[in-house]
């Protein structure tokens, strides 16, 4: 597939691209993220551009609590992280709820929900009505990307589009377990399990 150029300025192609099951590439507030909707074909893609494990759900992008609700079950606890560090590079994984279909999430019953701190990506999520499954625009196993040059010398011709402007962040977002009676770090990042668990305090 050709890769086409895109500005932010090109919303409307960027979303009729993505509805019709198009994978994109974006600049966030973390690293460079690799985008479709909830679409098992367009998942797919996803997982075919970056060599990534089958194994590995992907995540997915909301623009508000009230979406995140939607599709997972959120305790007072979760509720209150998401309320204080979020938007931001938070992921926060969840109990789904039974109207997320598996192979959204490769069969388990949990799924990671962020919303980021990017006005574009949330206009986006806004615009479509509809989350976005979105993970790093990158080849499993190499580092992140921060720079659409590097995506596009990474991804050419295997994804449909790039937003041509730099990620504002230096690593991904931080991800916790919000499961179960404890928070569980999976993964460190800007905001660090210190951070979240006074700010519960």
């Amino acid at each position: 597939m050709k890769t086409i150029l895109f500005s932010k300025m090109d919303k409307k192609k960027i979303i009729k691209s993505l509805i019709h099951g198009g994978i994109l590439a974006f600049p966030t507030d973390t690293v460079f993220g690799l985008a479709c909707i909830v679409n098992e074909k367009a998942i797919d893609k996803v997982y075919a551009a970056k060599g990534r494990s089958f194994e590995k759900a992907l995540p997915m992008m909301c623009d508000s609590l009230e979406m995140i609700k939607e599709y997972a079950y959120v305790s007072e606890k979760a509720e209150k992280i998401v309320e204080r560090f979020t938007p931001g590079a938070l992921t926060l994984v969840f109990r789904k709820k039974d109207n997320v279909e598996d192979y959204v999430t490769k069969g388990k019953d949990t799924i990671g929900i962020r919303i980021p701190d990017d006005e574009f990506v949330l206009d986006l999520i806004a615009d479509l009505g509809r989350p976005l499954m979105v993970t790093s625009a990158n080849i499993s196993g190499d580092r992140s990307l921060l720079k659409w040059e590097d995506v596009y010398a990474s991804m050419k011709n295997k994804i449909n589009g790039i937003v041509c402007e730099d990620a504002r962040g230096e690593c991904a977002s931080t991800i916790i377990d919000v499961t179960g009676d404890e928070i569980k770090l999976l993964r460190e990042g800007p905001i660090s399990l210190k951070e979240i668990e006074e700010a519960l305090q």
